[in-house]
C-alpha cells in the first residue's frame, strides 16, 4: 500500500503541473509576496504559529460571507455541497424512523460517518445535540459570529484528539468585534411554497482604550414542514414495479422483469383499510413463475401470511362511509405474485401518501451568545462565552399500521382478542357491530380455490374448493409524530498569553482554557396502544342493555366486566404461559372502564374520544454533559541554521463525557404499543487524560540548490481513556517549495475514534427489521453472483434447516419449486438492539499529499490538487439483522457468534415446506461490533481566478471564478464479517439514500460590475452513479432497460445577485435550482439528499450594519 502510495505522489506531482486543481483548498500568496503583511499565525491543524503559507496540511475553507449570501437556508445546507461533505446529514435525512434526532445536521467528511468527523469552535470542543453522541450539531453555532470555517480532510487526532478520523472542521468565531449587524432571510426550502425565515442580530462594544471587547448574539429561525406531499416529483408517484418474474437459477428470460409506472395508487393498506377475503390465484408454469405456488388450505399448513390473501376482484372491499363495496382495481400494474395492490386510476392510497411522512421537519430555534475579550496587561488576556440555544421540532412520522385476522374460531364470544404483536391482532366478524352486513356475508360464503401444482410447462390445475370464512383488514391507523425540545448550553473561559525572548526560546505564548457543555434533550413519541386498539375495536351491540342502553356499541371487554365473567389479558402472561385477567391491574380496570368503541372500517367512522382512548405516548429525556480542560504552551527557538525557527508546542488535555436517557421505560410501562420501547439508559460516563506535542522543523530556506523552503513536522498524542485504557497516534507532515510558484506537501497520520457512550452502553430496546431479504431463501441465494458464497449459504442453511428437521431446496436444483424455501414475513421483524461495553477505539491510517501551483506569470490564478487516502479498520458496526443472518451463512462454515443472535424456526411454530406458517425468523439481538474496516482514495482539485476587466481594455468590473471538485477514486465497505478481504465498492454507486459519485465539482463565478451589483452564478455537477452495475446487469439483462443502469448526470444551477444600497445596508435575492432538476424516476419516492429534491425556490435576504 505504500509503496503504491509513493508512486502515487509522483503521478499526482505531474498532473498538479499541467492541470487546474483544486480551489477550495486555501492557501496564502507566497512568503516572499505577503509574510509581511500576513505574518506568522495559528492554522487549524497545528497548534504551532507559522507563516500560513507553510501550513502542514490542506486546508478548506468557507467565510461567513458564502454562508450569508447562498440560498442555503442553513449552515449544514451548503457545507453539504462542498465534495468533501457530501452526504453530512441535514434536517431531511432525520425523518422517518429516526428517533430523537429530528432536524440535526451533522458534518460527515469523505462520507465515514458524522461520529468520525470532528467539530471544534476556536479549537475547542463542542457539546453533542445527539443523545449519547459527540457528533456536533452545527446549526448550534451563530451564523454572524462565524469568520471562517476551515477544515481539514484526513487524520489529525494528534493535534486535537479521538473523533479527528476523517478530518476536522473548525469554526472561528469573530474577534473583537465593533458595531451592530442585523441580518435577515427569508427562504423557499421547497417550490411548493414552504419556507425558512431567520433574524439574526449582532452588537458588539469596545471599552477601556479597547482593552476590553463585549458582544451579544440574538438570532431567531422558523422552518416550514414539508410533507412528501409537498414536493413535486413524489406528488407524480414513480415506482418501479415487476412485471415478469425469472425461473429459479435462470434469471434470463428474455421478458423485462419491472419498469417504471407513475400515478401509481396502492390498495392493499388504506387510511382505515380494505379488507381481503383469503384466497389463492392459479400458479403459473415454473418456466413463468409470475405467480408462485401457495398452499393455504385450512389446517397444518394455513398461513395468516399476505400471500393467502392477495388483493384481487371480487374479494376485495373498501369503505365509503358506514358502507362496504369491491375494491376498484383501475388498470392493475406489477402484476406479479399472490399480492398485487398496485393499480392507475382505481382505488387505493397515491404513493407519495403511503410514505405520508415529513420529509423537512417543523423547527423553531432561538439562539442567543454573550462573550468578551479582556486584555490584563499586554501580554496576558481573558475570554469567556456563554450561549444557549433552544430548538423545537415537530414531525410526522408514518401511520400506524395494523394486519387483523377477522376469523371466528380465533376466539370465543365470551373472550377478548388475541394479540400477536404490536399491529397484530384477531377479531371476532360474525358479531363484530362495525363491520358491514356485505361484507360479513361474503366472508361467510368465502371459498378458496384448490389448485395441484404447477409442471414446467402448465400452471397448476384448478382442482376445487373448500369453504374459508377468514378474511384480512389491513389499514394505516392514527399518525405517528415526534415532538423534539433541545435546550443547549455552552460556557467557555480561558486565558492567553503572549511573551517575547526568554532564555533560548525566541518567543513563547500559552493558552489555558475551559470549556463546559450541556445538552437537554426532550422527546415525546406519540402512537398507538395496541392492546387498547384491540379492545375499542373489539365492538359489540350491548342487546340486552347491560351497560345501561339496550342496543348500543360497547366495547365487548366491558360487556364481559358487567356480567361477572374474566377479561382475559392477552399481554400479560402468567407462568404457565396462560393469559392473565384485566381486572388485575389498575392500567386494566382503567382499560376497561375508559374503553370506546373504535370503527376502524373505513376512513371518517372514529370518533375522536375512541381515537383518543387508544391514543399513547412515551416521553424521552436525553443529556449530554461535556467538560474539556486543555491547556498548552508553544515556542519558537531560534533559527539555528538559517531555515527558520523551529517551533515546539506541548500541551494537556482532560475531558469528560458524561450521557443518560431516562423516561422510555417508565412512561410505557408494561403496556404494549405501537411504539418504540425498551429500558432507561442511566448516567453513564468517561474520561480522559491526555498530553500532546508538536515540532516544526524547517530544512532550509533561499537555498540555490534545494529550493526556497522546506520543513518536516510532526504530532503525538498519548491518551488514556476510562473505557479503553491507553491509545497513542502520531503525525508527519512535509512541506517543500521548490521555487515560488509551486508548493507541494504530504502528511501522513494515524488517528482514534473512541467508541461513544451510547454504543458502550445504550440499554436494549425493541427494533424492527423491514424489508428483511433471508439469506437462506432460494431465490436470494440463486441471485449471489459469487460462486462461493453461494455454495456455503446452501450448505449452511441446509444445516440450520436440518437442526430443525426440516429439508429444502436451496440450491434450486429440482425441477420444481415447490420445494424452495419460500418464507414469507407478515411484518417487520421485531428484535432487540443495545451497546457493547466491550468495544475498541477504531484505528485510522490517513495520507495525503498536496500540490499548491500559483504562477506568477498569471497574477490572482491558484491552482491545487489534493490526493487522499484513508483506511479505518475495527470499524464500530450495528450488526443488522440481515448481516447477522447473511454473517451466519455465508462463510466455509456456520459462524456461530452471528447464529446465536438471529432465531430461525421457533420450535412452537410449525413450518411447512414452501410456506411456513410463521415468521422464518423469530426475532434478533443487534448491537455494535469492530469487525468492519472502511477504505477511501481520491483527488480534491479546484482553481481560483480573479481578474479586473480594465486590465484587459474594458473596464467591466471585476470577476471571480472558483472550481471546487471531487475525484473519488475508491469508497470501499468491509462488512463481511467471514471474509475480511470482501468489500462492496461505493465509489460510482448508490447506497440507501446516499450515492457516491466518482467526481462532484462546483463552478462559481461572480461578476462585480461596481461597487454597488454583484451576480454570481453556481453550477454544482455530480456525475451519474450505477444503480445496477454492469456485472450484475450482464448476469440479470432482462432485469431493467439498459437506460435504467444508472441515475445519469445532476446538475443544479444556482444565481444570486447582491445590491449595496448604501455602506451599511445590503440587500441579496437568488433562484436555487434555476432548471428544476429532478433526481431520476427510477429512484421512487426515495429523497437522495446530493440531489436537489425540492424543485425551484427563491430567497432574500439583507444585511445592516448602521454602526
Amino acid at each position: 500500500m505504500r509503496a503504491f502510495l509513493l508512486g502515487s505522489t509522483v503521478l499526482v506531482s505531474a498532473i498538479a503541473l499541467t492541470a487546474p486543481a483544486m480551489a477550495q483548498s486555501v492557501e496564502a500568496a507566497p512568503k516572499s509576496d505577503v509574510a509581511t503583511e500576513v505574518g506568522e499565525i495559528v492554522v487549524t491543524g497545528s497548534r504551532i504559529r507559522r507563516d500560513p503559507t507553510n501550513a502542514p496540511t490542506p486546508l478548506i475553507q468557507v467565510t461567513q460571507e458564502e454562508l450569508l449570501s447562498t440560498g442555503q437556508t442553513s449552515v449544514i445546507d451548503y457545507l453539504a455541497t462542498l465534495p468533501a461533505l457530501q452526504n453530512s446529514t441535514v434536517p431531511s435525512d432525520t425523518t422517518g424512523s429516526s428517533l430523537n434526532t429530528g432536524g440535526l445536521s451533522l458534518p460527515n467528511l469523505r462520507s465515514l460517518g458524522a461520529g468520525r468527523t470532528l467539530t471544534l469552535v476556536d479549537g475547542r470542543r463542542h457539546v453533542s445535540s445527539s443523545g449519547g453522541d459527540l457528533s456536533v450539531d452545527v446549526d448550534t453555532i451563530p451564523r454572524l459570529l462565524i469568520q471562517n470555517v476551515e477544515i481539514i480532510t484526513g487524520g489529525a487526532s494528534s493535534v486535537y484528539g479521538a473523533d479527528a478520523v476523517s478530518g476536522v472542521l473548525n469554526f472561528i468565531l469573530k474577534k473583537d468585534f465593533e458595531g451592530l449587524e442585523i441580518d435577515a432571510n427569508y427562504g423557499q426550502i421547497n417550490s411548493n411554497g414552504e419556507a425558512s425565515r431567520r433574524v439574526s442580530a449582532l452588537v458588539g462594544k469596545n471599552f477601556f482604550d479597547d482593552r476590553l471587547n463585549v458582544y451579544a448574539h440574538a438570532e431567531y429561525e422558523k422552518v416550514d414542514n414539508v410533507d412528501s406531499m409537498d414536493i413535486n416529483w413524489i406528488r407524480r408517484g414513480p415506482i418501479r414495479l415487476a412485471v415478469d418474474a425469472d425461473p429459479t437459477n435462470a434469471p434470463y428470460d428474455g421478458v423485462l422483469d419491472a419498469d417504471v409506472f407513475y400515478g401509481v395508487n396502492r390498495l392493499d393498506i388504506l387510511p382505515w383499510g380494505q379488507t381481503t377475503l383469503a384466497n389463492l390465484l392459479q400458479p403459473s408454469a415454473l418456466t413463468n413463475p409470475n405467480i408462485p405456488y401457495q398452499n393455504c388450505l385450512p389446517g397444518g399448513n394455513f398461513s395468516y401470511a399476505a400471500n393467502c390473501f392477495g388483493i384481487n376482484p371480487g374479494k376485495t372491499f373498501v369503505y365509503e362511509g358506514n358502507t362496504a363495496r369491491a375494491a376498484n382495481f383501475g388498470d392493475r400494474v406489477g402484476n406479479v405474485g399472490h399480492n398485487r395492490p398496485y393499480n392507475i386510476g382505481g382505488d387505493g392510497m397515491p404513493l407519495g401518501e403511503v410514505a405520508g411522512y415529513s420529509r423537512v421537519p417543523e423547527s423553531k430555534s432561538q439562539r442567543y451568545q454573550v462573550g468578551g475579550n479582556f486584555q490584563i496587561t499586554d501580554a496576558i488576556s481573558f475570554n469567556a462565552s456563554a450561549k444557549y440555544i433552544t430548538e423545537e421540532t415537530y414531525m410526522r412520522g408514518q401511520r400506524t399500521f395494523f394486519d387483523i385476522d377477522l376469523d371466528n374460531g380465533s376466539y370465543g364470544a365470551n373472550e377478548t382478542a388475541s394479540l400477536w404483536g404490536t399491529s397484530a391482532f384477531d377479531l371476532r366478524w360474525a358479531d363484530n357491530a362495525f363491520l358491514p352486513q356485505n361484507v360479513k356475508d361474503a366472508i361467510a360464503a368465502n371459498r378458496i380455490d384448490v389448485y395441484a401444482p404447477p409442471t414446467a410447462a402448465n400452471a397448476g390445475q384448478l382442482t376445487g374448493s373448500v369453504a374459508l370464512p377468514i378474511a384480512r383488514h389491513t389499514f394505516f391507523g392514527p399518525e405517528r409524530s415526534q415532538t423534539n425540545t433541545r435546550d443547549v448550553q455552552r460556557y467557555t473561559a480561558g486565558f492567553k498569553g503572549d511573551h517575547g525572548p526568554i532564555s533560548f526560546m525566541k518567543s513563547l505564548s500559552w493558552d489555558l482554557g475551559y470549556v463546559y457543555g450541556k445538552a437537554e434533550i426532550e422527546n415525546i413519541e406519540r402512537g398507538v396502544d395496541t392492546q387498547r386498539m384491540s379492545l375499542a375495536a373489539d365492538a359489540v351491540v350491548d342487546t340486552a342493555g347491560v351497560l345501561g342502553k339496550a342496543g348500543a356499541i360497547v366495547c365487548r371487554a366491558s360487556l364481559l366486566n358487567a356480567q361477572g365473567l374474566a377479561v382475559a389479558d392477552r399481554h400479560r402472561l402468567d407462568a404457565d404461559g396462560n393469559p392473565t385477567d384485566l381486572r388485575d391491574t389498575q392500567y386494566g380496570r382503567d382499560s376497561i372502564a375508559q374503553c370506546t368503541p373504535l370503527n376502524i372500517f373505513g376512513a371518517g367512522n372514529q370518533s375522536a374520544e375512541a381515537l383518543e382512548y387508544v391514543d399513547a405516548f412515551v416521553r424521552v429525556q436525553e443529556m449530554n454533559e461535556q467538560h474539556q480542560a486543555i491547556g498548552s504552551v508553544a515556542t519558537e527557538l531560534w533559527d539555528f541554521w538559517g531555515a527558520g525557527n523551529i517551533g515546539v508546542a506541548l500541551g494537556a488535555e482532560w475531558r469528560k463525557e458524561t450521557t443518560s436517557a431516562v423516561g422510555r421505560s417508565s412512561t410505557a410501562g408494561d403496556r404494549l404499543l405501537f411504539l418504540n420501547t425498551g429500558a432507561d439508559f442511566p448516567e453513564v460516563s468517561y474520561e480522559s487524560k491526555e498530553v500532546f506535542a508538536e515540532l516544526s522543523l524547517p530544512l532550509f530556506r533561499d537555498n540555490k540548490f534545494l529550493g526556497e523552503y522546506a520543513e518536516l513536522s510532526g504530532s503525538y498524542r498519548y491518551a488514556d481513556y476510562s473505557t479503553v485504557g491507553n491509545v497513542d497516534v502520531y503525525g508527519v507532515n512535509l512541506v517543500y517549495r521548490p521555487i515560488r510558484d509551486i508548493t507541494f506537501k504530504t502528511s501522513f497520520n494515524t488517528s482514534v475514534r473512541v467508541p461513544n457512550l451510547g454504543e458502550n452502553y445504550s440499554p436494549f430496546s425493541q427494533t424492527f427489521a423491514n424489508n428483511f431479504a433471508d439469506p437462506c431463501a432460494t431465490a436470494n441465494i440463486a441471485a449471489v453472483n459469487d460462486q462461493e458464497t453461494k455454495d456455503n449459504r446452501i450448505k449452511n442453511c441446509t444445516t440450520l434447516a436440518a437442526q430443525q428437521g426440516l429439508t429444502f431446496d436451496f440450491a434450486g436444483a429440482t425441477a420444481t419449486n415447490l420445494d424452495d424455501f419460500v418464507p414469507n414475513y407478515t411484518s417487520g421483524i421485531a428484535g432487540s438492539s443495545g451497546g457493547n461495553p466491550n468495544l475498541q477505539p477504531e484505528e485510522s491510517e490517513s495520507f495525503t499529499f498536496s500540490t499548491v501551483l500559483k504562477p506568477r506569470f498569471v497574477p490572482g490564478l491558484t491552482m491545487t490538487l489534493d490526493y487522499f487516502d484513508i483506511r479505518i479498520d475495527k470499524v464500530i458496526a450495528s450488526v443488522t439483522a440481515g448481516t447477522i443472518a447473511a454473517n451466519c451463512v455465508s462463510g466455509a462454515e456456520l459462524n456461530m457468534d452471528a447464529c446465536n443472535s438471529i432465531f430461525r424456526n421457533n420450535p412452537n411454530i410449525e413450518f411447512g415446506v414452501g410456506a411456513p406458517s410463521g415468521d422464518a425468523v423469530g426475532g434478533f439481538i443487534e448491537r455494535s461490533f469492530n469487525y468492519a474496516a472502511l477504505e477511501t482514495r481520491g483527488l480534491d482539485f479546484g482553481a481560483n481566478y480573479s481578474w479586473d476587466t480594465a486590465d484587459w481594455g474594458k473596464d467591466w468590473g471585476s470577476i471571480d471564478w472558483r472550481l471546487n471538485g471531487s475525484w473519488l477514486i475508491e469508497q470501499k465497505q468491509y462488512l463481511n464479517e467471514s471474509d475480511a478481504s470482501d468489500y462492496d465498492e461505493l465509489a460510482a454507486g448508490l447506497s440507501g439514500s446516499s450515492i457516491y459519485p466518482r467526481v462532484r465539482m462546483s463552478s462559481s463565478v461572480t461578476w462585480r460590475p461596481n461597487d454597488i451589483w454583484s451576480l454570481n452564478w453556481t453550477a454544482d455537477w455530480q456525475s451519474s452513479v450505477n444503480i445496477v452495475r454492469a456485472r450484475d446487469f450482464v448476469n440479470n439483462a432482462d432485469s431493467r432497460l439498459t437506460d435504467q443502469l444508472d441515475t445519469g448526470n445532476f446538475t443544479r444551477h444556482d444565481l444570486t445577485v447582491r445590491y449595496n444600497v448604501r455602506d451599511d445596508l445590503s440587500l441579496r435575492a437568488g433562484v436555487v435550482n434555476l432548471f428544476e432538476a429532478e433526481q431520476r424516476d427510477i429512484l421512487g419516492t426515495t429523497i437522495i439528499s446530493n440531489y436537489d429534491p425540492y424543485g425551484r425556490r427563491f430567497f432574500v435576504g439583507l444585511n445592516f450594519r448602521p454602526w
